[in-house]
């Protein structure tokens, strides 16, 4: 890692996946200064060496920091943006965006695949059409899959729900591994000549018949049901640009690892 030119980063929304981040980035000898929503990470990330906030990094944020946005949801982001909106973009900024900015897609998806038509997928669009606004040449988007670790992931949500909810049996689901997510980021916050938008997805992906007839299995659940299956190709996600600049060997390939309850 290059920090000659940028030493701190400014974590924005210091979840998992910025916890994750930010420790690639203080063993590489930088400074990690993290804000959250509420104190209950506090402790943890002051352990591990870092700063800890509450609030917002708009009266911190200077044009030497590096940032990583990964407050979740598109409504938070906005407001996160929001607050951004009058300082001057940094050195580089990372959205953590979302392959929800696709809706619902066929065929080949790469990052010049237009976004979707449904309301979560336009309010995703949203977002990262004010954060290009805003961060200009100096930032990047990765439009990341579903998360999952152990103990995370589409399969707690099937725990907790207690059956899978219906939808075509083909229809793909993009995932990726916290670690994996953070790796990719970490190297968007340092890389020379980054690609302004990535797709953050861990291919081969699962369809749902894939994910939810072995996952309800696992989980001792009723077997799941299906609407009827898509008339058009399911989607096939394109990261050959992640894999080339930002995430050449993945940690975790399998999707299989989501299913470890």
């Amino acid at each position: 890692m290059d920090t000659q030119n940028h030493k701190r980063l400014i974590v924005y929304g210091c979840g998992t996946l910025g916890t994750l981040t930010a420790a690639h980035f203080g063993l590489a000898g930088g400074t990690v200064v993290a804000f959250t929503r509420t104190e209950t990470r506090h402790a943890a990330l002051r352990a591990a060496g870092h700063h800890a906030q509450t609030g917002s990094p708009a009266t911190t944020l200077t044009p030497e920091d590096t940032l990583l946005i990964a407050v979740p949801g598109a409504a938070a982001l906005r407001e996160a943006l929001e607050t951004l909106a009058p300082l001057p973009a940094p050195h580089r900024a990372v959205l953590i965006s979302s392959t929800a900015y696709y809706g619902q897609v066929f065929g080949t998806v790469d990052e010049a695949t237009p976004p979707g038509q449904d309301e979560r997928a336009q309010d995703t669009a949203n977002v990262e059409h004010h954060f290009r606004a805003w961060a200009g040449e100096n930032g990047v988007i990765l439009r990341t899959g579903g998360l999952y670790q152990r103990g995370r992931g589409p399969l707690s949500a099937l725990r907790q729900s207690g059956r899978a909810p219906l939808g075509p049996p083909d229809r793909t689901l993009p995932l990726i591994h916290y670690e994996d997510a953070a790796l990719a980021a970490y190297h968007a916050l340092v890389h020379g000549q980054p690609e302004a938008v990535y797709v953050s997805v861990v291919t081969p992906c699962p369809t749902r018949r894939d994910f939810y007839d072995a996952a309800t299995t696992i989980l001792e659940l009723p077997a799941a049901t299906y609407d009827a299956p898509l008339k058009l190709q399911p989607a096939v996600y394109d990261n050959s640009r992640l894999r080339r600049d930002l995430l050449p060997v993945p940690r975790h390939p399998r999707w299989q690892e989501c299913l470890v309850p």
